[in-house]
Protein backbone atom coordinates (compact mmCIF):
# COMPACT_ATOMS: atom_id res chain seq x y z
CA UNK A 1 0.00 0.00 0.00
CA UNK A 2 1.06 3.72 0.28
CA UNK A 3 3.54 4.89 2.21
CA UNK A 4 6.75 3.77 3.18
CA UNK A 5 7.47 0.09 4.35
CA UNK A 6 8.74 -0.61 7.89
CA UNK A 7 11.66 -2.27 6.89
CA UNK A 8 12.75 0.15 4.47
CA UNK A 9 12.88 2.78 6.85
CA UNK A 10 15.11 0.19 9.04
CA UNK A 11 17.32 0.18 6.45
CA UNK A 12 17.54 4.11 6.25
CA UNK A 13 17.88 4.43 9.57
CA UNK A 14 21.17 2.02 9.60
CA UNK A 15 22.60 3.73 6.51
CA UNK A 16 22.49 6.81 8.68
CA UNK A 17 23.70 6.03 11.60
CA UNK A 18 26.81 4.10 9.47
CA UNK A 19 27.19 6.82 8.19
CA UNK A 20 27.40 8.97 11.42
CA UNK A 21 30.13 5.80 12.73
CA UNK A 22 32.09 6.61 9.07
CA UNK A 23 32.08 10.38 9.70
CA UNK A 24 33.49 9.97 13.60
CA UNK A 25 36.13 7.50 12.58
CA UNK A 26 37.19 9.45 9.83
CA UNK A 27 37.71 12.44 12.08
CA UNK A 28 39.10 10.52 15.15
CA UNK A 29 41.85 9.14 12.12
CA UNK A 30 42.25 12.35 10.51
CA UNK A 31 43.71 13.92 14.37
CA UNK A 32 45.55 10.50 15.08
CA UNK A 33 47.00 11.29 11.57
CA UNK A 34 47.68 14.32 12.74
CA UNK A 35 49.60 13.99 15.77
CA UNK A 36 51.22 11.28 14.39
CA UNK A 37 53.18 13.55 11.19
CA UNK A 38 53.76 15.85 14.30
CA UNK A 39 55.82 13.55 16.62
CA UNK A 40 57.60 12.32 13.18
CA UNK A 41 58.83 15.96 12.22
CA UNK A 42 59.65 16.51 16.01
CA UNK A 43 61.45 13.18 16.50
CA UNK A 44 63.37 13.98 13.08
CA UNK A 45 64.23 17.12 14.16
CA UNK A 46 65.52 15.97 17.56
CA UNK A 47 67.76 13.78 15.73
CA UNK A 48 68.73 16.06 13.32
CA UNK A 49 70.07 19.06 15.83
CA UNK A 50 71.49 16.18 17.98
CA UNK A 51 73.16 13.65 15.13
CA UNK A 52 73.54 14.21 11.60
CA UNK A 53 73.20 10.53 10.81
CA UNK A 54 70.93 8.53 8.76
CA UNK A 55 70.38 5.62 6.85
CA UNK A 56 69.21 5.63 3.18
CA UNK A 57 67.69 2.19 1.74
CA UNK A 58 70.86 0.61 4.01
CA UNK A 59 73.45 3.47 2.88
CA UNK A 60 74.55 5.07 5.82
CA UNK A 61 74.92 8.89 5.23
CA UNK A 62 76.93 11.14 7.60
CA UNK A 63 77.78 15.17 7.81
CA UNK A 64 75.66 17.23 5.27
CA UNK A 65 74.13 14.30 3.55
CA UNK A 66 72.81 12.93 6.28
CA UNK A 67 71.43 16.14 8.10
CA UNK A 68 69.70 17.29 4.92
CA UNK A 69 67.81 14.01 4.85
CA UNK A 70 66.59 13.92 8.27
CA UNK A 71 65.56 17.57 7.84
CA UNK A 72 63.79 17.13 4.45
CA UNK A 73 61.96 14.25 6.54
CA UNK A 74 61.26 16.39 9.29
CA UNK A 75 59.88 18.74 6.90
CA UNK A 76 57.51 16.68 4.53
CA UNK A 77 55.91 15.42 8.22
CA UNK A 78 55.83 18.93 9.02
CA UNK A 79 54.17 20.33 5.89
CA UNK A 80 51.97 17.36 5.74
CA UNK A 81 50.34 18.48 9.31
CA UNK A 82 49.89 22.01 8.64
CA UNK A 83 48.34 21.40 5.54
CA UNK A 84 45.88 18.81 6.86
CA UNK A 85 44.85 21.43 9.95
CA UNK A 86 44.81 24.54 7.72
CA UNK A 87 43.31 23.48 4.18
CA UNK A 88 40.29 21.04 5.36
CA UNK A 89 38.72 21.45 1.51
CA UNK A 90 42.58 19.22 0.48
CA UNK A 91 42.38 16.18 2.94
CA UNK A 92 41.61 14.06 0.68
CA UNK A 93 44.48 15.09 -1.52
CA UNK A 94 46.97 15.48 1.70
CA UNK A 95 45.97 12.15 2.91
CA UNK A 96 47.15 10.11 -0.50
CA UNK A 97 50.21 12.04 -0.11
CA UNK A 98 50.49 11.18 3.70
CA UNK A 99 50.08 7.45 2.42
CA UNK A 100 53.31 7.95 0.17
CA UNK A 101 55.32 9.80 2.84
CA UNK A 102 54.75 6.84 5.24
CA UNK A 103 55.30 4.26 2.56
CA UNK A 104 58.24 5.62 1.43
CA UNK A 105 59.83 5.53 4.90
CA UNK A 106 58.65 1.86 5.64
CA UNK A 107 60.41 1.13 2.77
CA UNK A 108 63.42 2.75 3.13
CA UNK A 109 63.28 1.38 6.90
CA UNK A 110 62.78 -2.21 5.98
CA UNK A 111 65.85 -2.14 3.81
CA UNK A 112 67.71 -0.73 5.91
CA UNK A 113 66.59 -3.29 8.59
CA UNK A 114 67.08 -5.95 6.16
CA UNK A 115 70.68 -4.85 5.36
CA UNK A 116 71.98 -4.66 8.75
CA UNK A 117 69.74 -6.82 10.94
CA UNK A 118 68.06 -10.28 10.49
CA UNK A 119 64.66 -8.63 10.93
CA UNK A 120 62.24 -8.17 7.62
CA UNK A 121 60.47 -4.61 8.81
CA UNK A 122 59.91 -2.13 11.61
CA UNK A 123 56.55 -3.38 12.92
CA UNK A 124 55.64 0.40 14.15
CA UNK A 125 56.60 1.97 10.64
CA UNK A 126 54.11 -0.51 9.37
CA UNK A 127 51.80 0.52 12.03
CA UNK A 128 52.07 4.16 10.90
CA UNK A 129 51.08 2.89 6.73
CA UNK A 130 48.06 1.47 7.67
CA UNK A 131 47.07 3.97 9.75
CA UNK A 132 47.51 6.99 7.18
CA UNK A 133 45.74 4.33 4.41
CA UNK A 134 42.84 3.19 6.15
CA UNK A 135 42.28 6.78 7.28
CA UNK A 136 42.73 7.89 3.07
CA UNK A 137 39.80 4.86 2.42
CA UNK A 138 38.17 5.93 4.81
CA UNK A 139 38.07 9.40 4.42
CA UNK A 140 36.96 8.90 0.67
CA UNK A 141 33.84 6.50 1.49
CA UNK A 142 33.04 9.54 3.93
CA UNK A 143 33.47 12.08 0.48
CA UNK A 144 31.10 9.82 -1.52
CA UNK A 145 28.67 8.80 0.93
CA UNK A 146 28.11 11.83 3.23
CA UNK A 147 28.45 14.40 0.58
CA UNK A 148 26.28 17.44 1.43
CA UNK A 149 25.90 16.24 4.84
CA UNK A 150 27.30 19.38 7.60
CA UNK A 151 26.40 18.41 10.36
CA UNK A 152 29.20 18.10 13.36
CA UNK A 153 30.52 14.52 14.27
CA UNK A 154 30.21 13.43 18.14
CA UNK A 155 33.87 14.38 18.19
CA UNK A 156 33.59 18.00 16.63
CA UNK A 157 30.27 18.64 18.93
CA UNK A 158 32.46 17.53 21.89
CA UNK A 159 35.19 19.93 21.09
CA UNK A 160 32.26 22.55 20.65
CA UNK A 161 31.14 22.16 23.95
CA UNK A 162 34.46 22.26 25.50
CA UNK A 163 35.48 25.86 23.95
CA UNK A 164 31.79 26.58 25.46
CA UNK A 165 32.59 26.28 28.59
CA UNK A 166 36.36 27.09 28.73
CA UNK A 167 34.96 30.43 27.18
CA UNK A 168 38.25 30.32 24.96
CA UNK A 169 37.45 31.66 21.41
CA UNK A 170 37.55 28.59 18.59
CA UNK A 171 40.41 28.50 15.86
CA UNK A 172 41.50 26.24 13.69
CA UNK A 173 44.19 25.60 15.55
CA UNK A 174 42.77 25.42 19.22
CA UNK A 175 40.18 23.13 17.35
CA UNK A 176 42.83 20.76 15.92
CA UNK A 177 45.37 20.61 19.61
CA UNK A 178 41.84 19.78 21.70
CA UNK A 179 40.93 17.34 19.06
CA UNK A 180 44.68 15.51 19.57
CA UNK A 181 44.15 15.64 22.83
CA UNK A 182 41.18 14.07 22.95
CA UNK A 183 42.23 11.57 20.26
CA UNK A 184 45.25 10.40 22.01
CA UNK A 185 44.27 7.82 24.45
CA UNK A 186 42.03 6.19 22.06
CA UNK A 187 44.67 6.56 19.12
CA UNK A 188 47.19 4.09 21.55
CA UNK A 189 44.14 1.77 21.90
CA UNK A 190 43.17 1.96 17.93
CA UNK A 191 47.28 0.80 17.24
CA UNK A 192 46.09 -2.69 18.73
CA UNK A 193 42.70 -2.99 17.29
CA UNK A 194 44.13 -2.45 13.52
CA UNK A 195 43.89 -5.88 12.45
CA UNK A 196 39.84 -5.95 12.69
CA UNK A 197 39.93 -2.70 10.54
CA UNK A 198 40.28 -4.44 7.30
CA UNK A 199 37.28 -6.98 7.72
CA UNK A 200 34.79 -3.89 9.19
CA UNK A 201 35.70 -1.75 6.31
CA UNK A 202 34.82 -4.75 4.13
CA UNK A 203 31.01 -5.12 6.50
CA UNK A 204 30.71 -1.61 5.56
CA UNK A 205 31.01 -1.93 1.56
CA UNK A 206 29.18 -4.89 1.77
CA UNK A 207 26.43 -2.87 3.35
CA UNK A 208 26.28 0.15 1.54
CA UNK A 209 26.99 -1.37 -2.01
CA UNK A 210 25.70 -5.06 -1.15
Amino acid sequence: MGGTSLPAVKIGETRMKMKRILKNFDVLLKYALIAILLLSFLTYIFVFIINWEAYYFGVKLNGTPAGLYLFLKAIGAGSLAFLLIKYRRYTLAVAALAVLYFGYTFVDSAVTIQTLTDNLYSPYLLKLFIISLVFLIIHTLVAILCKGDDNPTMIESTIDSIFAKIGTKKTDGNNILIGILLVLVVFFVMIFILPFVVPLLFWLLGLFFG
